[in-house]
């Protein structure tokens, strides 16, 4: 795939109502190779971060530079947030402590459950 073909997928997917309402603040970082100088990141890789006007840790999990999550771990974390992600692509993102959901497929959610605490009641 090439850079044009990315960036077209990526406008694509924000105009996903669902995209534009989830709430992982790094969905525009799909399909993105990270490095280190020219090196490929590879493994676990924390930074801080400002989030919701709070600086947070935020820890990442690369494989071949991609976010990606392994043996059922978050590729992304940090305090109340967690994101599954494979071979780059979102699959879900947990918030507020487990109270909202959301579902991923090919890029865009394409379920987000929120409130979830009042219905385990």
């Amino acid at each position: 795939m090439t850079k044009e073909d990315i960036e077209m997928m990526k406008e694509r997917f924000k105009q996903n109502d669902l995209y534009q309402q989830s709430t992982s603040p790094f969905k525009d970082f799909q399909m993105e190779q990270f490095y280190v100088g020219e090196t490929i990141l590879e493994g676990q890789n924390s930074k801080t971060m400002t989030i919701d006007g709070r600086d947070v840790v935020v820890i990442f999990n690369f494989s071949n530079g991609l976010i990606d999550s392994k043996d059922d771990q978050p590729a992304i974390e940090y305090p109340m947030h967690w994101e599954y992600w494979k071979g780059g692509f979102i699959e879900k993102v947990v918030d507020a402590g487990g109270d909202t959901e959301e579902y991923w497929e090919n890029g865009v959610p394409v379920r987000i459950e929120r409130n979830l605490s009042e219905r385990r009641k």
